[in-house]
């Protein structure tokens, strides 16, 4: 059957998270036995204790009380400013926070706050003022200098960023920090012959694994990997084990086809739980993504993502890389017993549990989707996603009375909580369940009760009139709802099907060769009932050789569909006419 798409589907849902950085107290505990004077001091150490809780509104009326009691203190306007910013109330945070500058321009917290909230609302130029007056008052805080250099690389003013670099050199002497971040300016300026002079001069009072790594880098991309193998292990004399200069050589073998020292020299990095997980998936991320890489060393890489997942067991990063490289190369016992292991390992996580349903899904396991599904939802039983995976296994389990009922569920959710793309979904699929199952009374109900939602939703608009067409009944209607569908998607060969085929039913079949010839172009041909549908309209056509040449096909795409013996049956009658 086509013209019908069965509307199986996910709703996924985005969380964006805003933190805003506050400064934060130690907070004081106030005990005592005697009558409490709830003076200016007790308001202002009350609400510093409750802002330093995340107290906020409460810290706030703390605050206006002192502010009440004392109109110029300039703490009570400084941490009301912080409570707007922390619900991200700018304009009322920076208003605030102008009053406690204008009681006491010299406090370098307050300057501090206002440079970030310049940085925050895209004025640089504001920030880089501000600073410069924080280095005027406060000339030994390299904080400072460090916030103006970033600020002046921002600005892409490079000569003023290396000024104050310089500065900072002469509070505190050459730090690894100050290195690296000239380097920055080098390779801004794009002086790498400069870059390299200046690391190699600095690292002689340094002594730095990271620079060495650096300067390795530096000779990789020049291609000289004689020297970046010699400043590789320089780094690692100074510290053993050091990671990036690890990695550096590694790549190096690779790049040169030399697998057996790559694979000899990343094994024992990515078996050393002391090196970050993080930096391990990053690479091997990398690596993956080369096919020719992956195809020739498969049973090295094996190996070493079973040594990276063994060596991390409680990372569910590495678990991930781990069971997508294996589900892509054909290792799908070990891609499933990754991902099972780990949603046991954490069975309260939905995004573990997630993942793995994800994956039996893929894996079209519909068994196994099912049983690890309803363990998901007994764990969270208001879990959209879950219940739908839930009904999506079902239905291919052929359990289309249970699916309706999981359905539902997720129906009940989603009108308690107003959530009507999850209701639309709910709509639609038990309109089709309801279909398979026999009941097309109550399918046509969902159908409805889903276009009342979207009256422009195509998989039910499709569904509903197809199904009507399957009837031959109400044709006007199937009609106008299915010529909606391939106006707004005048490709799609399922639904130009369907439009077709009602055209046929009214007695349009020149029409309906139109729309056939055009879903042909894009995909018809892959559908056995598609091509049936053609062969019908062709032979009303008395196009019969050809008509007939397109049941074959679609009796090879499909056999179970009787259209062989249907198609020797017209040649019969054909015959028999022709013979009178």
């Amino acid at each position: 059957m086509t013209g019908y798409r069965f509307s199986l589907g996910l709703t996924i849902l985005a969380i964006l998270v805003l933190i805003c950085p506050t400064a934060v107290l130690s907070q004081t505990v106030i005990r005592d036995t005697m009558p409490i004077n709830k003076d200016k001091d007790y308001y202002m150490l009350e609400g510093m204790r409750l802002f330093n809780m995340k107290e906020n509104e409460m810290a706030k009326d703390s605050f206006r009380k002192v502010l009440e009691l004392d109109p110029e203190n300039d703490a009570a306007y400084y941490y009301l400013s912080n409570i707007s910013l922390a619900s991200n109330d700018i304009v009322s945070g920076e208003m605030l926070l102008q009053k406690a500058i204008g009681i006491d321009s010299t406090n370098y917290w307050y300057q501090s706050l206002m440079a970030r909230i310049c940085l925050s609302t895209k004025r640089a130029k504001e920030a880089i003022d501000i600073y410069e007056k924080l280095i005027g008052q406060y000339p030994k805080k390299t904080e400072i200098y460090y916030n103006l250099a970033n600020l002046y690389v921002a600005e892409e003013d490079i000569d003023k960023s290396r000024e104050v670099l310089d500065k900072i050199e002469k509070i505190g002497g050459v730090t690894e920090s100050i290195v690296l971040a000239k380097f920055n300016l080098f390779r801004m300026s794009r002086d790498m012959e400069g870059a390299l002079k200046y690391l190699n001069k600095a690292n002689q009072e340094l002594e730095s694994p990271r620079v060495e790594a650096v300067i390795g880098d530096l000779y990789t991309d020049s291609y000289n990997d004689s020297l970046a193998i010699v400043h590789y292990n320089k780094a690692i004399e100074i510290e053993p084990g050091y990671a990036p200069a690890i990695y550096g050589i590694v790549e190096i073998h690779r790049r040169k086809g030399n697998y057996k020292e790559f694979f000899n020299t990343i094994t024992p990095l990515i078996a050393n739980p002391q090196v970050l997980s993080q930096m391990k998936s990053e690479y091997l991320g990398q690596l993956l993504q080369m096919q020719h890489f992956v195809q020739k060393n498969r049973p090295q890489l094996d190996t070493l993502m079973n040594t990276f997942v063994a060596t991390h067991p409680a990372d569910t990063a590495a678990g991930y890389l781990a069971s997508a490289y294996f589900a892509r190369t054909g290792g799908h016992e070990k891609a499933n017993t990754i991902l099972k292991e780990m949603a046991s390992q954490y069975p309260e996580s939905p995004t573990i549990r997630s993942q793995y349903l994800s994956y039996l899904y893929y894996r079209e396991d519909w068994q196994s989707l099912a049983e690890e599904a309803a363990k998901s939802i007994a764990k969270e039983p208001e879990n959209k996603d879950f219940i739908q995976l839930l009904g999506i296994a079902q239905f291919q389990n052929k359990q289309n009375e249970e699916a309706i009922k999981t359905y539902s569920r997720l129906e009940e959710i989603a009108l308690r909580e107003n959530d009507t793309t999850n209701l639309l979904t709910a709509y639609s699929v038990i309109g089709d369940l309801s279909h398979e199952i026999g009941n097309s009374k109550q399918s046509y109900a969902y159908y409805r009760k889903a276009l009342k939602i979207n009256p422009n939703y195509n998989p039910v608009l499709n569904n509903y009139a197809y199904f009507l067409a399957l009837e031959n009944k109400s044709l006007k209607q199937a009609y106008q709802m299915s010529l909606k569908t391939v106006e707004s998607e005048p490709d799609n060969p399922t639904y130009l099907d369907t439009f077709a085929w009602i055209l046929f039913l009214m007695d349009k079949p020149v029409e309906a060769k139109t729309h056939l010839k055009h879903a042909m172009l894009y995909g018809g041909k892959e559908s056995a009932a598609i091509l049936d549908h053609y062969a019908e309209v062709l032979y009303a056509l008395k196009e019969y050789d050809l008509a007939f040449i397109y049941w074959d096909q679609a009796d090879a795409k499909d056999p179970s569909l009787g259209i062989k013996e249907k198609s020797a049956e017209k040649k019969r009658l054909l015959k028999e006419n022709n013979t009178k």
